[in-house]
């Protein structure tokens, strides 16, 4: 049985203000579009969620690529991208062949919210995402005082992603993003998308659970002030 994943931070954090517009994402995303996020596998010894957001670039949570045991960092060849897995079954899985995260970002923190807006990582598949069938999704800056939606994996529910739609946001000093959908184990790396000119946008990226008000909530990553410096590292 695969052991998901996600961090879990205990903490007082104010509750991010509920959102206005409303429109289920599902209505809002093609179903090439809804593909572009999988399951990431990780060996045998778990999985988070990822998005594709390039024909052969995946979005996800740094703290994914970490043993959750020995916090080694694992090696690219124990992934498996399957995009868009839906009842089992994936449009595509792929391997990994490099996999890049933010410079700044320190596993042996893990839970600190300052180094949290770090754990961001960049994997290049082995061979591009038929794009007939999967439409990456671009990256943006969250507008907060929208809603905001997560598709996710999680343990129970590991074969088909679920949605969330309609979540509030709101910002930590630290840098880091409260949102009223809930994230579990699995949930780790899930896009968060908010609906930007008509077109699906990753604002950022699930990185653990939590509690605002004894509700549960989850801490999400901005990615489009970060994507440029893992793209570099990547290479080609």
């Amino acid at each position: 049985m695969i052991r998901s994943l996600c961090l879990a931070v205990a903490m007082s954090l104010a509750a991010p203000v509920l959102a206005k517009d409303t429109v289920p994402l599902e209505k809002s995303m093609s179903t090439a579009q809804m593909q572009a996020i999988g399951r990431l596998d990780i060996g045998s010894t778990g999985f988070c969620t990822a998005t594709l957001v390039s024909s052969d670039l995946v979005l996800t949570a740094a703290h994914c690529l970490f043993d959750r045991n020995t916090d080694r960092r694992l090696d690219v060849s124990e992934f498996r991208f399957n995009a868009g897995l839906r009842r089992g079954n994936a449009i595509s899985t792929m391997r990994v062949k490099r996999a890049a995260i933010h410079p700044n970002y320190n596993r042996a923190k893990k839970g600190d919210l300052k180094n949290m807006r770090y754990d961001v990582a960049l994997l290049r598949l082995s061979e591009p995402v038929n794009l007939f069938d999967v439409s990456s999704l671009g990256v943006s800056t969250p507008q907060l005082g929208r809603n905001v939606g997560v598709v996710s994996y999680a343990r129970n529910r590991a074969d088909t992603a679920l949605t969330e739609s309609a979540c509030g946001m709101s910002q930590r000093p630290e840098g880091v993003f409260v949102t009223t959908c809930q994230a579990g184990f699995g949930t780790s790396g899930a896009p968060v998308v908010q609906i930007q000119q008509g077109l699906p946008r990753v604002v950022s990226v699930v990185s653990a659970m939590a509690k605002a008000n004894g509700q549960p909530v989850s801490l999400a990553v901005g990615v489009s002030n970060v994507l440029h410096v893992l793209t570099s590292a990547i290479g080609s």
